[in-house]
């Protein structure tokens, strides 16, 4: 099978911070070579229980490993929780110390992580795309300015800005895109398309998801370009998710990005229907099928493949065996 980079979402959640520190440097000693972890200020559901704050778990792992990349997927520099400029320094902070080992991971966010700092206002998509796109303007110009410079953009202005501490490398930035339209946007802007899988089935994948992503990136006068299918997958049957993991399948709801918090979020999974499992989530009956699926993604312009983990071991191991051993 073609070669590409078969990547693990370790996520915050279920354990403590600490756990996802071995987690990296397991994963590291198995051959992956690259990891995210997730970055929420509370959990997709409730009984989840935890949500560690992942630029501190980052650091910790950062040097707790020697060469496995890092990175959160998804950030949020849309306003609020996090201004772009907080998000550039961080990241230029950690590339400063860990040079060429961290990746920046953005996306649009969505609403129980950033309701909160909001005064309880969610900001429709439209807006929350212009702030994510001339987010990463701003921040690629914090990292690249030799000078300090003023900037006025429609969310973010002030007449000073500049990174005294700065990266050593040119930070990768994946944008997170659904749809048609942002896919189109993370090509203007970002270096790496990442895309859900399997609700942008193998055919949307090739025929429209990735072809905006290189329109964008043409029209941006660049080249090349990754694109990253990030996949949730299970060998459970519908029926078996439904009843024994109901709580944690409430973002496969229509529109779950709007739900406001995380109870809301489990008890939404109670009403999942096997059609919406199917959508969202990679069912598959072994390993095998499991990576023939893959394939195609692959064969569709997939660079990269991002595989949920979580912090859990076992899983990481069987990953490792069955997937980055195929890849």
């Amino acid at each position: 099978m073609a070669k590409v980079d078969v990547q693990l979402d370790i996520g915050e959640n279920h354990y403590d911070p600490m756990k996802f520190v071995e987690a990296v440097q397991y994963s590291e000693d198995l051959g992956f070579k690259t990891a995210w972890l997730g970055d929420h200020f509370v959990p997709w559901y409730h009984s989840a229980n935890r949500s560690a704050f992942v630029w501190s778990v980052l650091g910790v792992a950062l040097e707790r490993t020697s060469s496995i990349k890092l990175g959160p997927l998804v950030t949020t520099p849309i306003g609020a929780r996090y201004h772009p400029a907080i998000v550039a320094q961080a990241s230029a902070t950690l590339d400063n110390m860990y040079p060429g080992r961290f990746l920046l991971g953005v996306g649009s966010g969505e609403a129980l992580n950033e309701r909160p700092f909001w005064n309880g206002r969610w900001p429709d998509w439209e807006e929350r795309m212009e702030r994510l796109v001339e987010g990463v303007q701003l921040i690629r110009k914090l990292w690249d300015s030799k000078k300090p410079f003023a900037f006025e953009g429609k969310y973010y202005s002030a007449d000073f800005y500049y990174m005294y501490t700065r990266p050593k490398t040119q930070i990768p930035i994946y944008f997170s895109a659904v749809g048609r339209r942002a896919s189109h946007f993370a090509g203007l802007c970002a270096d790496t398309l990442v895309t859900i899988v399997p609700r942008n089935d193998a055919k949307k994948f090739r025929s429209i998801i990735v072809p905006e992503f290189k329109r964008g990136r043409k029209e941006a006068g660049k080249r090349g370009g990754g694109v990253q299918a990030h996949v949730s997958f299970s060998f459970e049957s519908p029926e078996t998710l439904r009843r024994d993991f109901y709580p944690s399948l409430g973002w496969l709801k229509k529109d779950s990005w709007s739900i406001k918090d995380p109870i809301a979020v489990e008890e939404a999974g109670k009403h999942v229907t096997d059609e919406e499992i199917r959508v969202g989530m990679l069912l598959c009956k072994n390993w095998s099928q499991f990576t023939k699926e893959l394939q195609a993604y692959v064969e569709g312009g997939a660079t990269e493949i991002c595989l949920s983990s979580g912090a859990d071991k076992k899983r990481i191991k069987e990953i490792g065996d069955n997937v980055l051993s195929v890849f």
